[in-house]
């Protein structure tokens, strides 16, 4: 009799992708994203990856005049398929292309945002976490983290996720493979993709260079007089190599010297926050909270000292290539990551600071030798604690995803300058440029819970869903409940919009309902539900190390 099929990698990436397909916007690209599309739509039609709009607004000059992207290479280079589709679709319909460009520019961040789930459930699974883990843990990631919010922009965070998610399984797997060549090398190509998603990632070197001398026993060498790991980083090194003789190409041919990434003068002078106050920010500040808008990362808090019980050498990992990163940004002066959903410059750490939840979800028998009232407390309490989790999470990024996350900013800007004035920006980092990220225009989405943009986000739903205009919605608005005074939103009310791809096509004539019914059928039915409901109920008996852990109670 033929075995049913088992959760796979394939059905995670079908699975999300089909749900990221089905909830993806109609935003063209813009802020950050600008520069990025453009590069790669001019490198396809233009064979130059020079852009037209400098983009940050002090972005230097390069070689030959032109402006150039002040991102890494990998950042835009993703988007080459995209732009070459945009082409395609351009010269066919030309008078539509603009409107293709809603389609194509999210082609890389939809795939993108499907490899991240995937390749976390294949980590969990290396790591020896049974199906029913793995698969909930998953869920978790892909549904109740922004990491669904970022699928559907064409920024780089769901690429750096990528990215860091496949440097860290290569790390973890040359500290256990100690120390094989084609492992290392493996792990210094992935560190190679790393530094050119974005530079900052160079942290990230020494932090692996400490960890496999940890885990190779490299504390023996004084005594033995040998290097058990000095072949192994030589490989190492080497493929780092390809990345960072790319990275010296690509700082030569921007601004003409190997060293210069571009970093260095559009963030002078941005490094001045004290890292205590950066760290409150990401992790406690009222609008921009890890655990507020990735829910999941909460519950982790309550699994790290099983992670630390189980496998010491994941914990170790995690700390030592995600902390260094963590501390550099609490020091950037826009820690918040601004203009963006929840704090934008931790997405990239999402999958790793999950780990902890798969060890909470894993016990096949929630209570292994007691009666059917304590099997059933425990069983409530462990569904009940990941369903609250996902529902929570899952409802913070239909927020995020019901609008273009500008138009909750602009709203809360142009409420402020009403309320509380119009700030002085004079003496903001950027000037005489205009920074939109500084804390004179957005400390109320950051530190005001009145301005606060998940509650903002639901706000703003209720009334566009409803067709209010923006006098009634200002009658409710979150900081009413501070003041009586009414404020004009008009003009950014009114610019906002539902960002949801049927709500376009649906309203074209030609019969864009049925079509736009058809494909959103397609997609659900495409779904492999089957997999993931066995992955579920299936018994959780480790695979892995630690073999001999033993099953701990359900969270709770």
């Amino acid at each position: 009799m033929k075995q049913p099929r088992t959760l796979g990698s394939s059905d995670v990436f079908v699975g999300f992708l089909c749900l990221y397909l089905l909830t993806a916007g109609r935003s063209a690209p813009s802020g950050d994203a600008v520069s990025l599309w453009e590069a790669a739509v001019n490198l396809v039609g233009r064979g130059s990856f020079a852009v037209d709009t400098p983009w940050p607004v002090n972005a230097p000059v390069g070689t030959g005049g032109h402006y150039y992207p002040v991102a890494a290479l990998l950042a835009w280079l993703v988007h080459v398929p995209g732009a070459l589709l945009q082409r395609a679709l351009g010269a066919a319909a030309p008078e539509r292309a603009p409107q293709f460009v809603v389609v194509t520019s999210q082609l890389a961040p939809l795939l993108l945002g499907a490899l991240v789930p995937t390749l976390f459930f294949r980590l969990l699974g290396r790591l020896g976490f049974g199906p029913r883990a793995a698969a909930l843990t998953t869920l978790l990631l892909g549904a109740a983290t922004p990491i669904w919010v970022y699928a559907r922009r064409p920024y780089s965070e769901v690429l750096q996720t990528v990215c860091f998610l496949t440097f860290l399984g290569a790390l973890l797997r040359a500290g256990d493979d100690a120390p094989a060549r084609g492992t290392c090398l493996r792990l210094g190509l992935t560190l190679a993709l790393l530094v050119n998603a974005k530079n900052i990632y160079l942290a990230c070197v020494p932090s692996a260079i400490g960890y496999l001398l940890w885990r190779w026993g490299w504390r023996a060498w004084p005594a033995t007089r040998r290097a058990p790991g000095a072949r192994g980083l030589t490989w190492v090194i080497l493929g780092l190599a390809p990345g960072l003789l790319a990275l010296g190409w690509y700082n030569h041919a921007r601004w003409g010297s190997v060293l210069d990434s571009g970093y260095g003068k559009v963030t002078r002078g941005f490094w001045g926050e004290h890292p205590l106050v950066g760290l409150w920010g990401l992790f406690l500040s009222p609008g921009k909270s890890l655990f507020l808008y990735a829910p999941p990362a909460l519950l982790s808090l309550f699994g790290i000292r099983r992670l630390w019980a189980h496998r010491p050498q994941v914990a170790v990992a995690i700390a030592l290539t995600v902390g260094p990163l963590v501390l550099i940004y609490a020091r950037y002066l826009f820690w918040s990551g601004d203009w963006g959903w929840g704090p934008r410059y931790l997405i990239f750490a999402l999958p790793a600071l999950l780990i902890p939840c798969a060890e909470l979800l894993g016990p096949a028998q929630l209570v292994a030798h007691a009666g059917r009232p304590e099997r059933a407390r425990a069983a409530f309490r462990y569904w009940g604690v990941w369903g609250a989790v996902l529902v929570a999470g899952a409802a913070v990024q239909a927020a995020g995803n019901a609008f273009y996350w500008d138009d909750f900013i602009n709203i809360s800007r142009q409420a402020q300058q009403a309320w509380l004035g119009r700030p002085d920006t004079r003496g903001d980092p950027l000037a005489p440029y205009p920074c939109f990220s500084c804390f004179e225009q957005v400390y109320p989405v950051e530190w005001l819970p009145p301005m606060q943009p998940i509650a903002g986000h639901w706000w703003l739903l209720g009334h566009k869903l409803r067709g209010d205009d923006w006098r009634v919605a200002e009658a409710d608005a979150p900081w009413r409940r501070y003041t009586s005074l009414r404020l004009d939103i008009r003009a950014s009310y009114d610019a906002a919009d539902i960002d949801w791809w049927p709500l376009a096509a649906s309203s074209r004539a030609g019969g864009g309902l049925p079509v736009v019914l058809l494909v959103c059928a397609c997609l659900l039915g495409a779904v492999p539900v089957r997999p993931w409901v066995r992955a579920i109920r299936s018994g959780d008996r480790l695979t892995g190390p630690p073999a001999a852990a033993r099953p701990d109670p359900p969270p709770g």
